[in-house]
């Protein structure tokens, strides 16, 4: 197993230097903001009665992640499609945007095409390909970016334009004061946790140690229960692990019965619960009882918390930060690169030859 304090080993394993990328996630997030700053929405897109996202893995986070905060604050709907279809409530009063950093997803693709057929209300986010073209044909507002890594490593591009789109609209009040401020959260963090950062003092390499032969669960309720969803998509992709993330309270009324089976499950996996200070005061409750029934079953569990938070958007985003770090470092002790993605190349491959 690699020390992970063993940098050049750590260099060997990331051939490709994913660390980079993670890196680079507040400057991502600083350049993006700043372009959309210079970018002017079309005078008809004022007329939005409601939004709808596309988007798939990766590139799909983002999306899910700027329709949980729109919730607490937009007084219209938000909505994602990790699909082909669209709702049948999108209408010429729809603003439909895509986002795909390669800009050859599939599955976004045939939804856009399908959305550009109700509305001319439309966004493109990629580094170009099938989505920029489709875009360019609709006439579409567009935004494209340069990257050459996994979209996984792109959030910043993808999260901050949406949150961009929706606060030039006036459905999302985020200041640049707000995104200055995240910055310097973030940093802060990268101080923490980055790999020149020695165990015992880099929580993200001891909680990676902690899962090394384990299944992790992610726990948490909302606003960070697709915080949990890219824990575990980074977990997956990373680490090349099984991973599952739960979502409070609604787990309690299903997941935690489920238990009981199979015998010595304390063995097989882990809990990680994710604390929000802006949870509800029930599932704060709710979470410090799930501790207790998990220590009477003897299951293993860690609590994560980012402290100090700043405000809810510095507090997504680093916990976000925090997790791609231990998702990476499980990698390293997996010995596996955390890069590439094969059986997902596999897989469209497959259903590019059905074509």
């Amino acid at each position: 197993m690699t020390n992970l304090d063993n940098i050049e080993a750590i260099k060997k394993l990331d051939s490709q230097n994913i660390l980079q990328y993670m890196q680079a996630f507040p400057d991502q997030i600083e350049k993006c903001w700043a372009d959309w700053q210079k970018i002017a929405i079309p005078t008809h897109y004022i007329n939005t009665k409601s939004v709808l996202i596309l988007g798939m893995g990766g590139s799909g986070i983002g999306a899910v992640l700027t329709a949980a905060l729109a919730r607490r604050e937009c007084p219209i709907i938000v909505e994602v499609s990790r699909d082909y279809t669209i709702p049948a409530w999108v209408d010429k009063n729809t603003l439909v945007i895509g986002v795909s950093c390669s800009g050859n997803t599939e599955e976004t693709l045939v939804a856009f095409r399908a959305a550009a057929a109700k509305t001319d209300k439309l966004v493109t986010i990629a580094t170009g390909g099938k989505l920029a073209s489709l875009g360019s044909q609709h006439k579409a507002l567009q935004y494209e970016y340069q990257y050459d890594s996994q979209p996984r490593q792109a959030l910043g591009y993808s999260l901050v334009s949406l949150l961009a789109i929706l606060a030039k609209l006036r459905f999302l009040e985020i200041k640049t004061s707000e995104i200055e401020e995240t910055l310097i959260f973030l940093r802060g963090l990268l101080k923490k946790v980055d790999a020149e950062v020695p165990i015992y003092r880099n929580q993200a390499k001891v909680l990676a140690q902690k899962l090394v032969n384990r299944i992790p669960i992610i726990l948490a309720a909302d606003p960070l229960t697709e915080v949990a969803r890219r824990w575990k998509g980074h977990l997956n992709e990373h680490a090349k692990t099984t991973a599952y993330f739960e979502e409070i309270p609604e787990m309690n009324h299903n997941a935690l019965v489920g238990l009981e089976l199979p015998e010595n499950l304390g063995q097989k996996i882990l809990m990680i619960i994710l604390e929000s200070k802006y949870n509800h005061p029930r599932n704060k409750l709710r979470q410090n009882i799930l501790t207790q029934i998990f220590s009477q079953k003897r299951i293993p569990c860690e609590t994560v918390m980012i402290e100090p938070a700043g405000g809810l958007l510095a507090e997504v985003l680093q916990m976000i930060l925090f997790g791609d770090y231990v998702a990476y470092y499980l990698a390293i002790l997996n010995n596996v690169a955390p890069e590439p993605v094969e059986i997902i190349k596999f897989l469209k491959d497959k259903l590019e030859e059905e074509k």
